[in-house]
């Protein structure tokens, strides 16, 4: 079995690693371990991931607001040829 050390991390960033894993009810090293395997090594694909950010809108758009953002998306979608070259 491996041992890895990280050097250097930041507060923020162990503690936000930290409470990731006590929400997801995983050991510290169990978690990084599930991080690493399902980023990194690409296992875990197949399996639905569950997104919940956006879960406020839903429902909570009027037509001129979707008619809005659809353009705005629109806009961003299209190509420009002078990157391109």
């Amino acid at each position: 079995m491996s041992v890895i050390t990280l050097r250097g991390m930041g507060p923020g960033a162990e503690k936000k690693i930290r409470k990731c894993a006590v929400r997801e009810g995983k050991s510290l090293n169990r978690f990084l371990i599930d991080l690493i395997e399902v980023n990194v090594m690409g296992k875990g694909e197949g399996k639905p991931r569950e997104f919940n950010d956006l879960d406020e809108l839903i429902g909570s758009l009027n037509k001129d607001d979707v008619k809005a953002i659809e353009q705005s998306v629109r806009k961003q979608r299209k190509t420009d040829p002078e990157l391109w070259k």
